[in-house]
């Protein structure tokens, strides 16, 4: 085992440097300011100025810049400089990766590239429809403004923006369009799209033999009557919280309080009528049953070691040896007891014996692992059998189902919600959501018998640790181990601990012989070495699987796009 642990740190290492790269060797970074400038000149092409100003923490190599263009269209003659000082680049299709080193820096880089045939051209207009970013884009520009500059003044112009660049534009008197988009989120589009007259561009050919003009002010419209159209929506959705989603939540916290009133008065009635035992509760199932049932329907690997002392207890099991165990041949009428008797003294053991040194043995081989939680989930299923037989729960199901389905009332608004940005809604949703199906899930009121059952061992708990010496030495001998496994497979350090003072304080001072085989004094003796194998096996056979996937964005208009990182 100890080699594994050493193994097991590099190879979770080496398997998140393989999902994740970029995240595990990435550079921490701001881009603060973002200033791009595109110059339409009269042939087509579009050169584009570029300014960047990174805030850097720790040691860096470069920055990158992304420039996807559209089809039909190139990038050319891209080149990268700081204060004047030309910077060595790196082309990797359309990813560009500018050398500058450093560390604890603020650094300014201007860019310079040029768009070949950027322009679409018709009869009465031309156009500059283009993507500077897209939702491919990993990083968050903090402040980004983009300008486009005609050939000449200019009058007549139309410009719009899409998505995170919508009405964002700004018409200048010399006819450039001011697009300021200001902080831009990671993974957004941002497309524009500027007009012009065609004489402005007279050494040009036509993309099509058409007029445009109608149809982009077409486009600019059902653009407009979308936004308003998501306004309306978004307008009706935001009364949603102070009306649908806050009934909702006073249905669901009547309901909740309701039960909890209900729970209140039968606690308070078991509390008057008081307990009926004078030493451990009446056994009315079996002891790792009970262990389940009040320990909030689980078993800790204690409870395993718990329920081998319980077979010795019943004279199922008798102990050889230290360490060492005998099947005595006889049947259990319970399941769970017959399911623990072959697997331990047929499964990992054989004939009719078992040993601590076997469970290491079996559970050491990397083969038996999966069996082992095998038999562990079919042993623990034949436990919980047991509980639901003895009908300790009310018959809530319809309940239950009511209160769960209710929630997908709300589903449709956790998508809405952060589609049309009402992130405050979203998150009242979420929460409410969660809340209905972990209720749903955990609602599940006990009957006037299992109240008394969870009453009774939460008593005896609360007592057994302030139990005089006197008192505990008048119990038998049954109840004194009934007591002692409770403690063991509850995993409760107090009564444990109660447990083992009380048996040294009675075998120091010459008490009853405990030797014989299912006698206090060897409970007492390996208890501790059964808890500490069982937990042992049930660590060492214990395995995690994880995976991850990853989605890319579909880019802008035409395709095009791209984004800015660093390295």
């Amino acid at each position: 085992m100890k080699m594994k642990k050493k193994w097991f740190i590099p190879i979770i290492f080496l398997a998140l440097l393989f999902f994740f790269p970029q995240q595990i060797f990435a550079v921490e970074f701001t881009i603060s300011n973002t200033k791009i400038d595109a110059y339409l000149h009269e042939n087509g092409e579009v050169e584009v100025e570029e300014t960047h100003t990174y805030q850097f923490e720790g040691k860096f190599n470069g920055i990158s810049r992304e420039l996807i263009p559209k089809e039909g269209t190139d990038i050319t003659d891209f080149s990268a400089s700081e204060n004047g000082k030309a910077l060595r680049i790196e082309k990797d299709d359309g990813l560009y990766k500018i050398h500058r080193k450093g560390k604890d820096e603020t650094i300014t880089v201007t860019l310079h590239y040029t768009i070949v045939n950027g322009l679409e051209i018709y009869q009465d207009v031309a156009q500059f429809y283009w993507p500077f970013f897209d939702d491919r884009n990993e990083s968050t520009y903090g402040n980004l403004s983009i300008t486009i500059h005609p050939p000449k003044i200019t009058d007549n112009v139309i410009a719009f923006g899409y998505d995170e660049a919508y009405q964002t534009e700004t018409i200048q008197d010399d006819g450039a369009v001011l697009f300021d988009l200001k902080k831009v989120p990671s993974d957004r589009n941002g497309d524009i799209r500027v007009v012009y007259d065609t004489r402005l561009f007279p050494a040009t050919t036509l993309t099509a033999a058409k007029s445009m003009r109608g149809e982009i002010l077409k486009a600019e419209q059902e653009l407009a009557d979308k936004a308003a159209a998501k306004a309306e929506t978004r307008e009706m959705l935001s009364n949603i919280p102070t009306m649908g989603v806050i009934a909702f939540s006073i249905v669901l916290l009547f309901h909740m309080l309701t039960a909890w009133l209900r729970a209140r008065v039968k606690k308070a009635a078991l509390e008057r009528e008081g307990s009926s035992f004078a030493a451990i509760p009446k056994q009315n199932m079996s002891l790792p049953a009970t262990l389940f049932y009040t320990n909030y329907s689980q078993l800790s690997p204690q409870a395993m070691a718990a329920a081998l002392l319980d077979l010795v207890r019943q004279g199922f099991v008798t102990k050889t040896a230290t360490g060492h165990f005998q099947a005595t041949g006889q049947k259990s009428n319970i399941p769970h007891e017959q399911v623990l008797l072959e697997w331990l003294f047929e499964k990992i053991g054989a004939n009719g014996q078992f040993s601590f040194d076997d469970l290491a043995a079996y559970t050491m081989d990397n083969k038996n692992h999966t069996q082992y939680h095998q038999f562990k989930s079919q042993w623990i299923k034949a436990v919980k059998q047991e509980v639901d037989g003895h009908a300790l729960y009310e018959n809530k199901k319809r309940s239950r189902f009511t209160i769960g389905f209710s929630s997908l009332l709300l589903l449709p608004f956790l998508f809405l919600f952060p589609i049309y940005n009402l992130m405050g809604s979203f998150a009242a949703a979420l929460i409410l959501f969660i809340t209905v199906i972990i209720y749903a899930i955990a609602y599940n009121p006990r009957t006037p018998k299992g109240l008394q059952i969870a009453y009774d061992w939460k008593l005896f708990k609360d007592r057994f640790k302030q139990v005089p010496q006197s008192d505990w030495e008048k119990w038998t001998e049954d109840e004194r181990m009934r007591a002692y496994i409770y403690g063991l497979g509850s995993n409760d350090k107090d009564v444990s601990k109660k447990n083992d003072e009380l048996v040294e304080a009675f075998t120091a001072r010459g008490g009853s012989d405990y030797s014989g085989v299912a006698g206090l004094y060897t409970f007492a003796y390996i208890g501790p070495l059964a808890s500490e194998n069982f937990r042992s096996a049930n660590q060492s056979t214990e395995t995690t699987v994880s995976g991850g996937s990853s989605f890319g964005g579909v880019g802008g208009t035409g395709g095009g796009g791209g984004g800015s990182g660093a390295f």
